[in-house]
């Protein structure tokens, strides 16, 4: 009986940090932030912590469209090649055009957030209709995507209008735009989730994607605009970064589709669908960010950026597996099972 009571507690736990993990990003933020305000006096300063939101608000952007493709039990690697796609052909035509001042600005955010979604929804027709992995689809146009923009700009650069930089360096009030775009688009993609039937479905699908066909929902049109989605959410985080920089460049969006899944899945999205956390995202975002950033002021090596984002993702994956508290229990077991045949012998 007590081992069963055992078993029932360490699962309560289980369940509590899986429940809570948003809180426990936000925990590991101020622990971290505490230690590297030790290490380097200068991490506390105002403007590193405010470049530090700015920072996180394009991973923190896509990795909002991303819980919704990962909660569909779905993946997509080629949101850096739909960014930097995006922005190529928007900035480009909108040169083309030779218009000027805000009407320049407004050319681009509207072809790249229009593109984005296009994009994205070419990734969720070919999984969906063609039937094929959606890692392997992802890979491949992440490839195609970012293929395409190199030849369309010929590996150069482009200097976009100045109108076109304010979503990456305007301030609104006082208040950097990047950062109310994040927590705008963190804002409705929780709505989303929690308040409309698309979010509800988009879960069970994640649950069980038999289930969801066998319950008559449209599980087709939700995974088809998952994708779509985060091609959006790419597309106006690129839009941030090309403001940030002043330029669109070829090293836009490499790699950082790493660092988008690795933060959504360290703010508590299970890789295998089922349940989601817009905020937890958002967080993960922030706490990678915070990490290269303190790693950046300690000048510590350039390789170890990728030591730290591989260990926090294998950290997370194995905090959503619990084997942790799963080896402990079957300690547990295994103990109460060898004290009780050493007993028996005993007797």
């Amino acid at each position: 009986m007590a081992m069963v009571e055992r078993k029932n507690f360490l699962q309560s736990i289980l369940n509590s940090i899986r429940g809570a993990r948003w809180l426990i990003v936000l925990g590991g933020i101020f622990l971290l932030g505490l230690a590297f305000s030790l290490l380097s006096p200068g991490f506390l300063q105002f403007r590193n912590l405010q470049n530090i939101i700015v920072q996180a608000s394009v991973t923190g952007i896509m990795a909002v469209g991303m819980t919704f493709v990962i909660m569909t039990a779905g993946i997509d690697i080629s949101v850096g090649g739909i960014l930097y796609l995006t922005l190529v052909l928007a900035t480009g035509l909108a040169l083309k055009m030779e218009t000027g001042g805000i009407v320049a600005g407004t050319i681009i955010y509207l072809i790249a957030i229009l593109l984005g979604t296009i994009l994205g929804l070419v990734n969720g027709l070919l999984i969906n209709f063609v039937g094929i992995n959606p890692l392997v689809v992802t890979l491949a146009t992440l490839s195609v995507y970012r293929g395409l923009a190199i030849h369309i700009n010929k590996a150069g650069i482009t200097i976009p209008p100045e109108s076109a930089r304010f979503l990456g360096i305007g301030k609104i009030l006082g208040v950097p735009v990047p950062l109310l775009l994040a927590i705008l688009v963190t804002f409705i993609g929780a709505l989303i989730l929690s308040q409309t039937r698309f979010g509800r479905y988009a879960l069970a699908i994640g649950a069980s994607s038999t289930s969801a066909y066998q319950s008559g929902l449209p599980v087709r049109p939700v995974l088809i605009a998952v994708y779509a989605i985060a091609g959006l959410c790419a597309g106006l985080a690129g839009l941030i970064l090309m403001g940030r920089v002043g330029a669109v460049q070829t090293d836009m969006g490499i790699g950082i589709e790493f660092t988008v899944i690795t933060a959504v899945v360290l703010g508590g999205t299970l890789l295998s669908g089922g349940r989601a956390s817009i905020l937890g995202s958002l967080l993960g975002a922030i706490l990678l960010v915070m990490i290269d950033n303190g790693l950046n002021l300690m000048h510590a090596s350039a390789f170890i950026y990728d030591i730290v984002r591989g260990s926090v993702l294998i950290g997370a994956v194995l905090i959503d597996r619990a084997s942790a508290l799963e080896l402990f229990r079957n300690w547990f077991s295994l103990r109460n099972l060898t004290v009780s045949n050493h007993r028996k012998i005993s007797t």
